[in-house]
Parts: structure tokens; sequence; C-alpha cells
């Protein structure tokens, strides 16, 4: 995954490693060491994926190559690994695919959710139910699951109609 972040970020611009860490961090999701960053960053580099270049200073500013952007849209097309932070790094650059596959992907993400909204409810009622309730707090989280999911999905619908609404205007 942060092969494919890096690889995003680049996309939009050449970045020396410091501004690629704080861009990271942006996403909302991602916390990544120098540690992590510099070794992917060369592996990135030997792969051909990216270039360095002279930045200021002694820094090295990295661009991606066409190999790189390549690269990339294989990754972006690519089915997801399900996960919700796989999700989120997807839809950080949504944007570079073509309108049927950015609405594919948000249908698939709605049918997911649907399905965990569906157990999460399941695992709810049963609780209530049961002779051996857990205790509030137990059920305040299973509650928490179900709110937290039905929002998403409320959010995945407006982005959805927002999608098939672009469709429309182009």
């Amino acid at each position: 995954m942060l092969d494919f972040a890096i690889l995003g970020l680049l996309r939009e611009e050449p970045r020396h490693g410091y501004d690629l860490k704080r861009a990271l961090g942006d996403l909302g999701f991602w916390q990544v060491s120098f540690g992590s960053l510099y070794p992917a960053l060369r592996r990135l580099e030997k792969q051909g994926f990216i270039q360095a270049t002279k930045g200021e200073g002694r820094r090295k500013a990295y661009r991606i190559t066409e190999p790189g952007r390549i690269r990339f849209a294989e990754m972006l097309a690519k089915a997801g690994d399900g996960s919700d932070r796989g999700f989120q790094l997807r839809l950080a650059f949504l944007g570079y695919l073509e309108q049927s596959r950015r609405l594919g992907v948000l249908e698939n993400r709605r049918t997911m959710l649907q399905d965990r909204l569906h157990g999460a409810r399941n695992s709810f009622r049963g609780a209530r139910k049961s002779a051996k309730s857990p205790d509030r707090y137990r059920m305040a989280l299973m509650e928490r699951k179900v709110r937290s999911t039905e929002a998403d999905i409320a959010w995945l619908d407006e982005l959805i109609a927002s999608e098939r609404g672009a469709a429309v205007g182009a």
C-alpha cells in the first residue's frame, strides 16, 4: 500500500521525502516513518517507477516516471484488498480512474458494507435477545458498529449519486 500511495502522490507532482511524509499524513490515515519511507523510495527508484532529481540544497526530489504511471494505473485498477484502509487509499486517487470504473469501485464498497451491516445487525439483535446479554458497554460498541456502517453507506450513496450525476452531465 505504501508504494501505491507514494506513486499516487508523485503522480500529482514531484516531492521530496519530507513532503511525501507530510502528504501521507495529510491523507488522514497514514503515519509512516522515514525508516519505512526511504527504503520504499529506493525500491521504487530501483524498479524504475520513480526518479530522484536534485532538489533544494542536499534534498532529493522524486518524480514519477512513465513506467511508474503505468504501474500506478495498474494498482489503482486492481480490486482492493477489502480493508477499510485499502479502500480509503484507493478513494484518495479515484479521480484517476475513468467514470465507469469509479462507479464500480463505489458500488462494490457499498455491497461490502451492506454485508457488514447485515452481520452487525444480526449480532446486535442476537445479543439483545440472549439470556446472558453482554453488558451495556459491549452493547454500545455493537450499536456503534451498526450506526457507523449505516453512516458509511449513506455517505457512499451520496458519492454514487454524485458520480452518476456527473456521468449524465458529461
